[in-house]
């Protein structure tokens, strides 16, 4: 526990200027969308400036897992570094998630103030008719992170791949090639394995309410965001659980064969 804590120490202190600087792009973003709008007179730059780093989360997920492994695999740490693949691969994982849930609530809480600007700080006929409360902001900020953490997984398992093809001379200049036929097959096998009758059956088991209907409708641009009410099958997202835990046994798997990175 102690070297977990450790390693966990030396993430954050790795990590925290890149976090840093991430929330104050985000709010640059935001405060560029307004002189936009001022400038411009066109209210939707703003908001749709706003939202923008809600939609860019899952991107800043893959930048940040891949900055967390790549720290150390450019010094070739992972071959010599005494402990277990677990925990070194677990320390990345939960650094990067965590970095990733104060990126969220950060956005959250500004996508939150700028839709209560007044509209007329833009153009007077403009109408904001309807707004988003905190909370539907927090349960979208929820449904980002559980993404995000399966994106997480996902790349760290690609990332040791792609690092273990190098052991293979013949294809090792091309191994990316194969990295990216994985990608699109386990893409492509999650749709299948979603689309048969078997799992739709159990996709209708142990269901919870997840995401209320929340919108807000921008009248003169005609534009409106809608999250429709959906439900989410306890028993399905287990085995999407059980799925990224087997990711990552794999990827520890395959780095504790000392890989060359």
């Amino acid at each position: 526990m102690n070297s977990f804590k450790g390693l966990m120490k030396k993430e954050w202190l790795i990590g925290k200027n890149a976090l840093l600087w991430l929330l104050v792009v985000q709010g640059g973003l935001v405060f560029i969308s307004f002189l936009a709008s001022r400038y411009f007179e066109v209210a939707g730059l703003f908001y749709m400036g706003t939202w923008l780093i809600m939609i860019m989360q899952p991107f800043i997920m893959v930048s940040l897992i891949f900055g967390c492994l790549n720290s150390d695999g450019k010094t070739q740490l992972w071959i010599y570094n005494p402990q277990s693949s677990a925990i070194l691969l677990g320390s990345k994982l939960l650094t990067s998630v965590l970095f990733q849930v104060a990126s969220i609530l950060f956005a959250c809480f500004l996508v939150f103030v700028a839709l209560r600007v007044p509209t007329s700080y833009f153009h007077a006929d403009f109408q904001l008719e309807r707004m988003m409360g905190l909370m539907s902001l927090f349960k979208i900020g929820g449904f980002l992170t559980a993404a995000g953490i399966g994106i997480a997984v996902l790349m760290m398992f690609l990332w040791v791949v792609y690092h273990a093809l190098a052991r293979i001379q013949l294809i090792k200049n091309v191994r990316w090639l194969f990295v990216s036929l994985l990608f699109i097959g386990m893409l492509l096998l999650k749709n299948w394995v979603g689309n048969t009758n078997l799992y739709q059956k159990l996709d209708d088991i142990w269901v919870v309410p997840a995401l209320s209907g929340s919108s807000f409708s921008m009248s003169q641009a005609k534009l409106e965001f809608f999250f429709e009410a959906g439900n989410i099958s306890l028993l399905t997202s287990g085995l999407d659980v059980i799925g990224l835990v087997l990711l990552f046994l794999a990827s520890c798997w395959l780095l504790d064969r000392k890989i060359e990175v």
